[in-house]
C-alpha cells in the first residue's frame, strides 16, 4: 500500500510539473518572438543567450520527467508480469484460452520493459554526473549477471549496454525460462524493477530541486529573461552542496 501510494503521489506530481513545463515553453516562445525589432544590439544578444540558457533548462527537466516516467512504466509492467506468474489454469478450453491471453500479454509487457529500460539508461547516460552514472551502473551490473539467460529468450545485450529484443525468438523460446526471468520473484525483472524504484524517486526528487533553484514558473521581463534566475544561467548559479550531492541529478 505504501508503495503505490507513493507512485501515485509520483505520477500526480509529475502531471502537473508536465503541465507547468507546457506553459513555461509556451511563455519562452511568445516572449522572445515579441522582442522588439528596434531593440539594442546587446538586448538582442541578452535575449538569444537567454532564451538558449532557457531551452536548456528546460530540457533537461523534461529528460528527468522521462526518467521518471519510463521508471515507473516498468514497475508496473513488472507488477502485470508476476500477477501472471502466480496464475493457475484449468485444463478445460477456458483455462486454455486464459493461459494463451496471459502469454500474448506477458510478450506485450516484455517488450515494453524493454523500450522503456533503454529510455531509462539512455537518458541517465545522457544527462550524466556521478549520481546518474552510478545508477546507470547498477542497471548494467543486474543485466550482465543474466546476459546468457536473456540471450537464450531473444534479449540480447548490446554493446552500447542497451537490450534488444528479437520478438520472433521470444516466441520460439522455451515459455519456462521466460517466466523465470520475468515472472517469478527475485528474478531479473523484479530486481531492475526494485532499483527503478530508486531511480524515479532520484528523477522526481531532481525535478522538484531543479524547479526550486531556477524558478520555473518564475516572472519575465521585457528581454524574456527571468527576475530571478534565468539570468544567472546555469553555469554562473552558485549551487552550493548541491554539486556533490549523492541524490542531486547533475
Amino acid at each position: 500500500m505504501k508503495i503505490n501510494s507513493l507512485r501515485n503521489s509520483l505520477l500526480r506530481a509529475r502531471n502537473l510539473r508536465s503541465a507547468r513545463r507546457s506553459r513555461v515553453g509556451h511563455i519562452l516562445g511568445s516572449r522572445t518572438s515579441k522582442t522588439n525589432s528596434s531593440s539594442r544590439s546587446g538586448s538582442t544578444k541578452r535575449t538569444t543567450s537567454s532564451t538558449t540558457s532557457s531551452t536548456a533548462k528546460i530540457k533537461q527537466l523534461a529528460m528527468y520527467e522521462k526518467v521518471e516516467k519510463a521508471a515507473d512504466d516498468i514497475q508496473g509492467s513488472v507488477k502485470k508480469m508476476l500477477a501472471i506468474g502466480k496464475m493457475t489454469y484449468t485444463d478445460d478450453e477456458a483455462g486454455k484460452k486464459a493461459q494463451e491471453n496471459d502469454k500474448e500479454n506477458l510478450f506485450k509487457n516484455i517488450k515494453e520493459f524493454v523500450s522503456d529500460f533503454n529510455t531509462v539508461r539512455d537518458e541517465l547516460t545522457d544527462i550524466g554526473g556521478v549520481a546518474n552514472l552510478a545508477l546507470r551502473k547498477t542497471l548494467d551490473s543486474i543485466v550482465s549477471t543474466y546476459t546468457s539467460d536473456l540471450k537464450d529468450i531473444g534479449i540480447t545485450v548490446l554493446k552500447s549496454g542497451e537490450i534488444s529484443l528479437d520478438e520472433k525468438a521470444l516466441e520460439k523460446a522455451d515459455f519456462d525460462k521466460v517466466k523465470a526471468l520475468f515472472t517469478g520473484d527475485g528474478g531479473f525483472a523484479e530486481k531492475i524493477s526494485v532499483k527503478m524504484e530508486t531511480i524515479e524517486k532520484a528523477a522526481a526528487d531532481s525535478v522538484n530541486t531543479l524547479n526550486k533553484l531556477y524558478g520555473a514558473t518564475s516572472t519575465y521581463n521585457r528581454y524574456g529573461t527571468s527576475n530571478s534566475y534565468l539570468n544567472s544561467g546555469y553555469n554562473n548559479y552558485n549551487y552550493n552542496n548541491y554539486g556533490n550531492n549523492s541524490s542531486w541529478y547533475f
